[in-house]
């Protein structure tokens, strides 16, 4: 068959030629579940298509939780012509005023012109006055109840080289670089990621990972959609709150291929109380557990194999990807019983930047070879081995959407997309192993210092413009914490650290959905700040775990 040249015809003969078999399930909160085929969801796709065939071309905004109407919805918006793009929708979790804030600026920056909302999200977003924003003042609001049964819709078929989605690397709402991908990347990326994983349409994706994350919408939704794999869903707030949801949903419908961020392995871990609650699990039939979306650490395997290997969970079926938004996803991926694990001497790397491999230092995981198509290179000086890593290849990004100085900034004038992540290549096997950027990375999302820094500084107590963030490993959970470090005013010297740092955790929490893990005042004067008068985060990170190691 001649492979189809836009992701509009390949979802359209996807979903034609299984229209009688089961294309997904929809797993609900009390654990049942609802199959759906590829008949049900071309249908209601096509009843999407022509409601949004009403509207000029433009970007399509899909805001919904968890459901049938979230996948036809991006669709139908794709089937009509339009370039849909996932947008998160309103969280318990988040401080309500923060989330309209930045929901706001990301409707001003994208400039949609249609928000697809339903009952629950329209009434969230009422609530929150987001509804009354100028970003939305002539956006069309469609919704589900609207739609009218059709009986076909013809899709409108772009060039291959025209921008098909819009995706959001970090999956966070206030995140200004929209990613902007082509028919022809995000096709050439399916094919060859799943010739590299071996997939095959026997296998079975089971995923909670919200779709307005990169992992979660292409590795578990365009990728199973295009090359003709079941995928089981559950809603992600679902899974936070019983989070062995996920290993029933594997045991029950047979699930193959999981994606799941690092910290999710340690979650999991120890999420079990009782080892009753393991009675009944089988994870023997998975062929390969996923690690991606952020530093990927041994501690974490290690903690999931104690806990899940009496349930069949085993080493041989670990992997690890280094994956981006940038390169549609994967830029590489290490195969099932070929995972490594490279411990390196310390003071080699620290010092020289080196790849010495040793007995004893430090342990990096693999993220396994390049994906055919793409090129990758370190940027390091002469004689060092870890520097920025770059790429370039068939999957880069057109750009970053409606700004072109970013992509400017980001990308050389042979093509080279510079990352911003540091690592090297040993034995033809990436390894990242920290970044130049200044994000943190907690539990697979980012969060800049910035914004942490200023909502700290809006605790009374605080001295403004005296706070630095940063990030440090946390092996017990698996991921990065959130350090924070602050001057006290005078007037509050004496209302007690413990007291403050519990005001800041808090506020952090409710304004970021994000609780700083380290929160620590200092003496006036304490914080280093850089030669153009900024406080410098890695030198007070430095600062930091030197006093921490001399106590």
């Amino acid at each position: 068959m001649i492979p189809a040249r836009t992701l509009t015809e390949a979802l359209r003969r996807r979903l034609t030629e299984d229209a009688d078999r089961e294309v997904c399930r929809l797993v609900h909160a009390d654990g049942t579940s609802t199959p759906v085929t590829g008949r049900t969801l071309s249908d209601r796709a096509n009843a999407w298509a022509q409601r949004l065939s009403a509207a000029p071309p433009g970007i399509v905004g899909v805001c919904l939780y968890h459901g049938l109407d979230l996948h036809a919805a991006f669709i139908g918006a794709l089937w009509a012509g339009h370039v849909p793009t996932m947008l998160a929708p309103p969280s318990p979790k988040m401080e309500p005023r923060k989330y309209a804030e930045a929901f706001t600026r990301m409707l001003g920056h994208i400039a949609p012109r249609v928000l697809v909302v339903d009952d629950e999200t329209l009434g969230r977003a009422a609530e929150l006055g987001v509804l009354e924003a100028p970003a939305l003042r002539d956006v069309v609001r469609a919704h589900p109840e609207e739609l009218v049964p059709v009986a076909d819709f013809t899709p409108i078929e772009p060039e291959p080289d025209a921008v098909a989605v819009l995706q959001h690397s970090s999956g966070t709402t206030g995140l200004q670089k929209g990613v902007a991908l082509s028919h022809r990347e995000i096709l050439a990326h399916q094919r060859a990621y799943a010739a590299h994983l071996g997939l095959t349409r026997d296998d079975v994706v089971v995923s909670w990972l919200p779709l307005y994350h990169d992992m979660g919408f292409v590795a578990c939704f365009l990728l199973p959609l295009a090359a003709g794999l079941r995928l089981v869903e559950l809603s992600p707030f679902d899974w936070v709150l019983k989070p062995l949801s996920l290993l029933e949903q594997i045991t029950r419908h047979g699930g193959t291929r999981v994606w799941l961020p690092n910290f999710a392995y340690t979650f999991l871990a120890q999420a079990v109380r009782d080892p009753a609650a393991l009675s009944g699990l089988d994870l023997s039939g998975v062929r390969s557990w996923v690690n991606c979306s952020e530093p990927v650490t041994a501690a974490a395997h290690e903690a999931f194999l104690a806990r899940f290997g009496v349930c069949g969970a085993r080493a041989d079926q670990l992997t690890a990807s280094y994956a981006m938004a940038e390169n549609v996803f994967a830029v590489s991926q290490s195969l099932p019983g070929a995972l490594r694990v490279l411990t390196v001497d310390a003071a080699a790397f620290r010092d020289a930047r080196r790849v010495v491999p040793a007995a004893e230092g430090l342990r990096f995981v693999s993220n396994g070879p390049v994906v055919a198509g793409t090129e990758l290179r370190v940027l390091a000086a002469p004689g060092e081995e870890v520097g920025e890593l770059a790429l370039r290849g068939d999957y880069r990004f057109t750009g970053y959407f409606g700004r072109d100085d970013l992509t400017a900034a980001a990308v050389t004038d042979d093509g080279w997309y510079r990352t911003g992540d540091l690592g090297f290549v040993h034995e033809g096997e990436v390894y990242v192993t920290g970044r130049l950027k200044d994000l943190i990375i907690v539990q697979g999302r980012n969060f800049a210092p910035g914004d942490i820094e200023a909502a700290v500084a809006e605790v009374p107590g605080v001295v403004p413009g005296r706070v630095v963030a940063f990030g440090l490993p946390d092996e017990r959970l698996g991921t990065e914490q959130v350090a924070v470090l602050f001057e006290v005013e005078p007037e509050h010297a004496g209302a007690g650290e413990t007291r403050l740092g519990l005001a800041i955790r808090n506020h952090v929490a409710q304004t970021l959905d994000c609780r700083p893990g380290v929160v620590r005042a200092v003496p006036p004067r304490w914080l280093v700040k850089s030669t153009s008068g900024k406080l410098a985060r890695g030198d007070n990170r430095a600062k930091y775990l030197a006093e921490l190691a001399g106590r």
